[in-house]
């Protein structure tokens, strides 16, 4: 069964392949909107995620993976913008038809239930863990404006970040021990002593300290 899940895996990603070298230039990927530099100075950090680089990642769009392509996520306009084929101009893609892309290891997914009362808003979030339970991390910059007699106006990157659980289809902020406890509140006793025997600092490190307590936590409850 598995030399079989294998061989199909395998016959997949060649029949991929050849179906991206067969249309190159890929239309169907460069559908967006041109996309343009920020011209103004910042005095303090930039909107992009991690790095003000490209960086190399993949993106299922519109239904279809690509890969080996050059990404950067502009969290200000929560919006990822790609190289067209000759390297020419940026193109922003269509973001509602993004289902998830990577960022070297990061893995990014699009929700769009916020009509459900307590999802958080549509847009990209990293995905942190996935199990009975997932763990999301939002991050958005905004750009901040200062006024001063000796500088004028100086502009800023600020940055703010929310992480999320999902519980049984519900959202729970996860981004504090007491509402992580609260949102694992059947097993809060437990989830508190296991926190403490290792160590964990949700405020701290959340980003790794969060993913271990719901690993945890969905086994405990398998």
């Amino acid at each position: 069964m598995e030399k079989d899940s294998l061989a199909a895996h395998s016959a997949y990603a060649t029949a991929l392949r050849q179906y991206h070298a067969w249309l190159a230039p890929e239309t169907g990927l460069y559908r967006g909107v041109q996309y343009i530099k920020y011209t103004d100075k910042l005095k303090e950090g930039h909107p992009y995620f991690e790095d003000n680089r490209m960086q190399k990642g993949t993106v299922l769009y519109n239904g279809v993976l690509y890969e080996d392509l050059s990404l950067i996520y502009d969290l200000v306009k929560d919006l990822l913008v790609i190289s067209d084929p000759y390297n020419t101009n940026l193109v922003a893609l269509i973001s509602g038809q993004v289902d998830r892309f990577t960022l070297g290891s990061h893995l990014f997914i699009r929700l769009s239930d916020s009509i459900h009362p307590s999802a958080p808003h549509n847009g990209f979030y990293e995905e942190l863990y996935s199990g009975r339970t997932t763990l999301l991390k939002k991050e958005i910059k905004t750009i901040g404006k200062e006024e001063s007699m000796e500088d004028g106006i100086q502009k800023r990157i600020v940055s703010a970040t929310s992480w999320y659980l999902k519980k049984g289809g519900v959202y729970y902020d996860a981004g504090t021990k007491k509402n992580l406890l609260n949102a694992l509140k059947d097993r809060k006793k437990e989830a508190k002593k296991f926190i403490r025997d290792n160590g964990l600092n949700i405020q701290k490190d959340p980003d790794n300290s969060l993913p271990q307590v719901l690993a945890w936590y969905d086994g405990f409850n398998h």
